[in-house]
């Protein structure tokens, strides 16, 4: 099943976050950051709930405007835990974030996925997505990051 997320989900979704994405970020810092998202009108966490209430993978979108197209809606984020990929949930979930992207409004929807990640990029592109463009992704603290080695 599939609904939108809830607080109560952060300890799901930082282990979702550790064993598919390689984010070693706290439980007590995804719940701190699910807080603050709940809070933002355009941001939308959708979560994939097992038969036995457990939360399985998640979508996390977000607005991304510019001054060179139309509304989009951004995929920030798409992890789906290791012992339950390859069973479609991935594929409910970003249908789900894609009617979500619409009801509010967007001309489309669009994403950035690591170049090493072959399999997303595999992923996107059999569901429609088309690459535009390769990128480097560069990051600026405010202050120092104990987490930082997670975004080199």
């Amino acid at each position: 099943m599939i609904r939108e997320m809830r607080v109560t989900d952060a300890p799901a979704i930082q282990l979702i976050n550790k064993a598919s994405l390689g984010y070693e970020f706290p439980v007590d810092g995804t719940k701190k950051q699910l807080q603050t998202i709940l809070t933002l009108p355009t941001n939308q966490i959708f979560v994939y709930e097992n038969e036995a209430n457990l939360v399985v993978g998640y979508i996390h979108l977000a607005d991304y405007e510019n001054t060179y197209h139309k509304s989009l809606k951004n995929i920030v984020t798409l992890a789906v835990r290791p012992d339950y990929q390859k069973q479609g949930i991935a594929k409910r979930l970003l249908e789900r974030g894609q009617q979500w992207a619409k009801e509010h409004g967007s001309a489309g929807i669009r994403l950035v996925t690591g170049f090493e990640r072959k399999q997303a990029r595999r992923f996107y592109e059999n569901n429609g997505f088309k690459k535009r463009k390769d990128q480097t992704n560069y990051i600026k603290w405010w202050e120092e990051d104990e987490y930082d080695h997670l975004y080199q």
